[in-house]
């Protein structure tokens, strides 16, 4: 009688433990799910974003500062759109990301004239200048282009022009994401622009500091509808 007690103890602590295991197991197995299919957090670096991300007690952080929060449900029911801040992967690199606002959309051309940006599509065929109101006082009309870089760039289809918003410090699609004092564009002009495939998602929401907390909210540009 004493022995049967003792194997039906073991066998209730076995089975208590076979079912904290299964749920661990389920638990992680969402959150795996949950990162790779639909949200998932990231750490921003650089100033690239600035004075729109990056931005800790007031100031320009230049290594890892805010962290946000990823969508990339979002982007399995609608294409990405002009504004939105993205996370992606240049087309050279399978390691390093990087953290953008989409400018050109697939078709067009994007111009740099004069420290502002021009594009030009079907709706305006002319060129239109971009009005970019998230841009802070030290960037407006300062979006300059690089001696080995471009300055008039055709957007392939199913790919993006991209830029930071501190436009005097961030490497982006006008140097193809190379140092533009030095190799830039010398590679071809098609790294300056992003493969749909290559972006992981929209930055949605910012976490941390806690006193940044905010939903990244998209910008319109009315002038090119």
């Amino acid at each position: 009688m004493q022995k049967m007690n003792i194997l039906k103890k073991y066998k209730k602590q076995l089975l208590w433990l076979l079912d904290l295991t299964l749920n661990v197991v389920i638990v992680f197995g969402i959150v795996l799910l949950v990162e790779r299919f639909l949200v998932t957090p990231f750490d921003i670096y650089g100033p690239s974003m600035c004075d729109n991300l990056n931005i800790i007690n007031e100031e320009c952080t230049q290594g890892y500062g805010e962290k946000i929060i990823i969508n990339k449900a979002g982007y399995y029911i609608d294409e990405p759109d002009r504004g939105d801040i993205i996370i992606f992967k240049p087309r050279f690199s399978d390691e390093k990301y990087f953290i953008k606002r989409i400018i050109g959309l697939p078709g067009e051309t994007v111009e740099i004239i004069n420290g502002y940006v021009y594009v030009t599509n079907d709706t305006n065929p002319t060129g239109t200048k971009l009005e970019e109101p998230y841009l802070s006082e030290t960037n407006s009309g300062k979006t300059k282009s690089f001696p080995k870089g471009g300055k008039i760039f055709q957007v392939p289809e199913g790919e993006y022009f991209v830029l930071g918003d501190n436009r005097n410090a961030s490497t982006d699609s006008r140097s193809c994401f190379h140092n533009p004092y030095n190799q830039a564009c010398t590679d071809g002009i098609e790294d300056a622009f992003v493969p749909r495939n290559m972006i992981a998602g929209r930055a949605w929401f910012s976490f941390w500091p806690i006193a940044n907390w905010r939903t990244l909210e998209v910008p319109e540009y009315p002038e090119l509808d």
